[in-house]
């Protein structure tokens, strides 16, 4: 009896922490949209995220340095992603190069995961875009949220007592990131975006953002992770919609589904685990859709565009996985030129920016 007394005495403790994350994020959301307007909606899911991840998080970054990669990721995700619809012949290397910084700097420490927030609110604002007379205001909520966030950080961090010493510069960072590790992950994640992000646009998709998430989800460091990450997007796609359509169509009248999506929402806050919250993602992303497409529409197309991101992110590591002995043959030939002169005048190991020689 004891025993069962602690156990629900430590599940009402969780419901409670985690109602009152699913209050703070979803207010945060109401009063962002509020404020910044409906096209902006999900610009401030993604800004809310960063709100709850940044304070807590130790990156081992200086504090201000920090402060400033969160504001200036934020605010240039919302402008490249607006610049590249402006002029799409400059499109697809906007993408690839904003993404490319983004990731040189934050793909490490990698057990925190700091690209997600700038990803998530550059892959919204590329997939919602808002008519020119709308940017400034788009870009005025960016940046006053990103300010708001990069402020909680630094106050969270100095009570924490976390200060600049034994702390990365920017330049020491951008050096983390880029090791031979991750290099392959860095670039496939550019590539992977660029394309998807392009092909959405340039096919007119109504939901360009269901194929841009799925590469940014699916590229991972390591192959097995991505294959397993695929099977459980593929799993929880299918349940997804078979569920969207049991409860939605069949079971819930039509005035009660918003009350209906705001609890899975909240149930999704009791697990970490992937496979199960892309149940949700899908109930609610078919959900959203339905203002543009009827239901077998939705559950087509949100198919069509996983298994499309999924080619990307395959072919992707099918290129790099034939260039990898390619390259390995240039750089041996590098550091040992047969005629002794293709790196005469540089001692070995020269570099150039991050990238060794």
């Amino acid at each position: 009896m004891q025993e069962n007394r602690k156990k629900f005495s430590r599940f009402a403790l969780l419901a409670l922490e985690n109602a009152a994350r699913f209050a703070f994020n979803l207010g945060f959301v109401i009063l962002f949209q509020l404020l910044f307007g409906a096209d902006n909606t999900l610009t401030g899911v993604a800004i809310g995220v960063g709100l709850t991840l940044f304070p807590m998080a130790d990156y081992g970054i200086r504090p201000l340095t920090m402060a400033g990669i969160i504001l200036g990721l934020l605010v240039g995700g919302g402008a490249a992603a607006q610049l590249a619809l402006a002029a799409p012949w400059i499109a697809l290397p906007l993408y690839f190069l904003f993404t490319l910084l983004l990731m040189a700097l934050t793909c490490e420490p990698a057990q925190y995961k700091p690209s997600i927030v700038f990803l998530l609110t550059f892959v919204f604002c590329q997939a919602t875009p808002v008519p020119a007379a709308d940017f400034p205001r788009r870009m005025l909520g960016i940046t006053a949220a990103g300010a708001l966030v990069a402020a909680v950080s630094l106050l969270c961090w100095r009570r924490r007592g976390w200060t600049n010493e034994g702390r990365r510069t920017l330049g020491e960072q951008l050096r983390f990131c880029c090791t031979p590790r991750n290099r392959g992950l860095i670039l496939r994640m550019s590539v992977g975006l660029a394309l998807a992000m392009f092909i959405g646009m340039e096919l007119h998709l109504k939901k360009p953002l269901w194929i841009s998430i799925v590469v940014m989800s699916l590229t991972q460091l390591e192959f097995h992770d991505t294959l397993q990450r695929i099977k459980h997007r593929t799993v929880g796609t299918v349940l997804g919609g078979v569920l969207f359509v049991v409860v939605f169509q069949l079971l819930v009248p039509q005035e009660y589904g918003y009350w209906v999506i705001l609890l899975l929402g909240y149930l999704s806050f009791f697990t970490p685990k992937y496979k199960h919250k892309q149940i949700v993602n899908a109930v609610n992303a078919i959900n959203a859709s339905m203002v543009l497409f009827d239901a077998t529409a939705a559950i087509r197309n949100r198919v069509l565009c996983l298994f499309g991101g999924i080619a990307i992110v395959l072919l992707l590591y099918l290129a790099e996985s034939r260039l990898r002995p390619l390259w390995r043959k240039l750089h041996a030939a590098a550091y040992h030129p047969q005629d002794g002169d293709s790196l005469r005048g540089l001692p070995e190991g020269s570099k150039f920016g991050v990238f060794s020689v």
